[in-house]
């Protein structure tokens, strides 16, 4: 699964802010005013907290600017992984004990007793507006340790009618959780068993997502779609719910005439009767429970080719034509992969599903990945970005996630680590070098928050539900992706992929842990890994080195002194590694290998004279932070003709530090440097921006007026305009704000202008509402720009785009501006926002949630106790209880306010 989130209009705030209830900000008036929603309830619904949590690890690491599809694609707003659930939101550590008794916390897998060989399931639904199915499971398992007089399987919320084996009624007992049935006589060990269930599913709160047909809508047709990870699936099917168990699946779904219906696996049979049509797909090759699909809604479906795999994209009716432009590499991604991993792709078909009220970016369901909302792109929006990321990321999982599953959660870097690698070396055969090494520069950065003081390393049981391991500090994503970069430095690449084809042949259907990875690795290495794994997977923390770089011209001797700055102790010491030294001479260039195993190294050389450039690990071989000490030559040599991109990046972030002459024109020229990578360009231009001197702020301004060629970086020179009050730096926004070809730009146009409090353009904002782009991202820039601006002509804009039928995932920043402007008109304001209290998407009700908080109003304290105390989701009735809370706080304020004023 994909993830990443930036903040909306430029926010870029760290991960840190995500535990706050309310985030407070300052509009561009200089006045303090309360954050319209939390940051994350602003734009993520019930299921995207983890793949949130992980990108804004990233986004907080990545620098300003360099963002992007290819490279830091999981740093984009539209490309999260769903992994979580918004209401679930605290970053406290689990504890791995109670203290007052002593028990273990720990979580492990829990007992199977019976392996389960089949689910059928069929389902009927009447009306998809009644938001409710009927259904018969049929359930087929094998006693496998001893007889087995009862069996406990996960179930929430489900009306369970009748329990029959063999045609006779089985004993069961319900609570919140579960179902646990009892049988009369053991079931013998190696006989397979048969359970039927007849239940009712009626508006289950998680697990399946509803979205209406509405009359005030009617382009808005009615969808269902599923999300199981990390243990949801429970909420409309009876499942032993836990990623230890695997089992082939089968879906007959019998839905209204017109609809069309996706399930795992091919399609046995689709079946038109009149007024009802009914669906069969079969996934006869084992899976475990969370990656079971299902989709139910009207789309246009068009075929991708491919040589031996069955694709095809389902898009919302009307934009199958944009299908080949976003989705066209997937078949050449395939083909690598089955290269790569030495194991052909094993799954009947691979179909993407672009769904409505989607959680988040990607979930690889088996063989039918759903995707966000908009994620099929217009050519206007492929100027900033394309998908290409998102979508190797999921198809990827199509081996390391659904093929191979991770055993317990705690190994969940074996399928996200995995993911977010096999991205790298999709953009590594798209794009290079450069693309494969900027991609996994992206991922290192995880370690400017992974500390060896953190309490928790990346693979560990510990955890209070199941989700948290997702968005640990030390993220499986980018973590685990750099622990498969550096082992292939190590190993080389003959060994490294010999490994991972034994790996993946061995294991393949079935269930992992890290162990399982290491043992390959080793086998056909003949090394001994359990150090390497102990220390990346099983410790918290990276190595954070400050290096320092000498030259002895008299001895002609290169010194080379590393220390290891992070916390050393017995739980953590210190790191060992090989740290690569690329030195260039008269003679040419040679690497130097420092070994590293104590606190502090020194590593001398002799050189044939001065050296010319030396950068420290250009390639990458060492997750770190790191610190270069060396002369301001080195450096600006560096810059122009390091040896890689990485050392090229080095070299501009030291140029950051501190501006001088040299160095402001050597960073002009790389942006203006339509040759080299945009990853480049825009650092350097966050490097010239970071200056705000004067000089620094012309050239920046003579940039901006130069029409740079790639929207990407100059996307970037624009954002950076905001840093300038003058008039022509204003007027040249309101023209990139009105006209130019990318999204991107005029977006950041747009919140330049709000932040530079350019009222006299706020009729071309106004007019930038109705303006559509691919993910409404113009329209939710202006409002959000009306907003700071405190123009009433926002309110009536943000009520229109606030109703449902319009985008999911803008309607939280239109409920937001409402919240802002609600003083123009509290009453308009408060009586349209209470019926979205119960609005059929989740992203709309939490943001109303927020807003109402924020205008303490007295009309909404008993409709949102209500919810508080009633909500059948407990996750929901939190967040409503801290919603009014915060509203009595804020009714309290405005109460001494006034009485303060009179």
């Amino acid at each position: 699964m994909g993830l990443g989130v930036v903040w909306e209009r430029g926010d870029n705030l760290p991960l840190s802010i995500v535990n706050a209830a309310v985030v407070n900000t300052t509009r561009g008036r200089g006045e303090p005013a309360m954050k319209r929603l939390t940051l994350i309830e602003r734009t993520l619904s019930r299921a995207a907290l983890l793949s949130m949590c992980a990108a804004a690890l990233l986004t907080a690491t990545a620098p300003a600017g360099e963002t992007d599809a290819g490279e830091l694609w999981y740093a984009d707003g539209e490309h999260e992984c769903l992994h979580g659930k918004l209401e679930h939101l605290h970053l406290a550590e689990a504890a791995a004990w109670d203290e007052s008794t002593g028990a273990d916390l720990r979580n492990f897998p829990p007992d199977r007793l019976v392996d389960y060989g089949h689910m059928k399931l069929d389902m009927r639904f009447d009306d998809l507006n009644e938001m409710r199915f009927t259904a018969t499971e049929t359930l087929s398992f094998i006693p496998i340790g001893s007889p087995v007089t009862a069996l406990t399987l996960d179930a929430v919320g489900l009306e369970i009618e009748s329990v029959m084996m063999d045609g006779q009624p089985v004993a069961y007992f319900r609570d919140d959780e579960t179902i646990s049935l009892s049988f009369e006589e053991p079931l013998a060990i190696g006989k397979e068993q048969t359970v039927e269930f007849n239940y009712i599913c009626d508006h289950p709160y998680d697990g399946m997502f509803f979205t209406p047909y509405s009359p005030d809508a009617p382009s808005y047709t009615a969808e269902v779609h599923t999300q199981g990870q990390t243990d949801t699936n429970r909420h409309w099917f009876v499942a032993h719910d836990f990623p230890n168990e695997r089992m082939t699946t089968e879906l007959v779904v019998d839905v209204p005439a017109g609809f069309q219906v996706s399930g795992n696996g091919r399609l046995i049979n689709h079946d038109d009767r009149g007024d009802r049509e009914v669906w069969h797909w079969l996934q006869d090759k084992p899976h475990v429970s969370y990656l079971v699909s299902l989709v139910i809604g009207k789309f246009d479906i068009v075929e991708l080719e491919h040589p031996r795999v069955s694709m095809n994209v389902w898009v919302p009716q009307g934009l199958g034509h944009q299908v080949q432009q976003t989705y066209g590499n997937t078949g050449a991604m395939i083909d690598l992969f089955e290269k790569r991993l030495g194991f052909a792709y094993p799954w009947d078909r691979y179909d993407q599903l672009v769904v409505k009220n989607f959680g988040a970016g990607g979930m690889e369901n088996t063989s039918a990945t759903s995707m966000y909302p908009t994620a099929i792109f217009d050519k206007t929006q492929l100027l900033d970005r394309d998908m290409d990321g998102l979508i190797a990321h999921e198809l990827g999982h199509q081996w390391t996630g659904d093929l191979i599953t991770c055993k317990s959660w705690e190994h969940i870097w074996l399928n996200e680590g995995w993911a977010t690698y096999l991205n790298a070396l999709w953009m590594e055969q798209r794009d290079g070098e450069d693309g494969y090494l900027d991609t996994v520069r992206g991922s290192f950065g995880v370690a400017r928050r992974d500390k060896t003081t953190d309490e928790l390393p990346m693979v560990s049981p510990i955890y209070d539900q199941s989700w948290e391991v997702f968005r640990r500090r030390a993220n499986p994503y980018p973590k685990g992706s750099s622990i498969l970069h550096m082992l292939r430095k190590m190993l080389g690449e003959n060994v490294f992929w010999e490994g991972v084809q034994l790996y993946m042949n061995r294991h393949a259907f079935d269930v992992v842990e890290t162990d399982d990875f290491r043992y390959a690795m080793e086998e056909v290495s003949g090394m001994g890994l359990e150090w390497f794994f102990e220390q990346w997977c099983y410790r918290p923390g990276t190595p954070d080195l400050d290096v320092t770089i000498d030259y002895d011209t008299r001895n002609s001797e290169m010194r080379v002194q590393v220390e290891q700055k992070q916390e050393i102790d017995q739980r953590t010491p210190a790191f060992r590694f090989e740290l690569p030294i690329h030195v260039r001479t008269r003679s040419g260039a040679q690497t130097h290998t420092v070994h590293v195993t104590d606190a502090s190294t020194t590593y001398t050389a002799k050189l044939d004279g001065p050296p010319t450039l030396v950068a420290v690990d250009p390639y990458l071989h060492v997750l770190k932070t790191i610190t270069v000490h060396k002369p301001d030559e080195l450096w600006l040599v560096q810059v122009s003709d390091g040896p890689t991109i990485v050392a090229r990046h080095e070299a501009i972030d030291a140029f950051a530090e501190k501006e001088m002459s040299r160095r402001r024109d050597l960073l002009v020229e790389l942006i203006e440097d339509v040759d080299i990578r945009h990853t480049l360009r825009q650092r350097a231009v966050s490097a010239l921006r970071g200056y705000g001197s004067e000089t620094a702020k012309t050239e920046m301004l003579r940039l901006a007026k130069n029409d740079i060629d790639d929207a990407r970086v100059r996307a970037s020179v624009i954002s950076a305009l905001r840093d300038q009050e003058s008039d022509e730096a204003i007027n040249l926004l309101a023209a990139v704000a009105e006209s130019d070809p990318s999204y991107a730009c005029r977006v950041s146009a747009v919140n330049g202008l709000a932040h530079l409090e350019a009222d006299g353009h706020a009729d071309l904002i106004v007019a930038l509402v109705d303006q559509p782009s691919q993910h409404d991202q113009i329209r939710k820039a202006a409002l959000g720009a009306l907003a700071d601006l405190d123009d009433e002509r926002g309110l009536g804009l943000a009520m229109k785009y606030a109703a449902f039928g319009y985008m999911d995932r803008s309607r939280p920043s239109a409920i937001s501006a409402i919240a802002d402007l609600a003083e123009h008109d509290n009453d308009a304001a408060v009586e349209f926002l209470l019926p979205l209290l119960h609005d059929p998407e989740g992203r709309a009700r939490s943001a109303t949630l927020s807003a109402l908080a924020t205008i303490a109003d007295e009309r909404a304290l008993e409709p949102m106790n209500a919810i508080a105390q009633t909500d059948p989701d407990p996750a929901v009735r939190d967040r409503a209880e801290r919603a009014v809370k915060k509203l009595r706080e804020n009714m309290k304020k405005n109460d001494e306010k006034q009485d303060d004023e009179s």
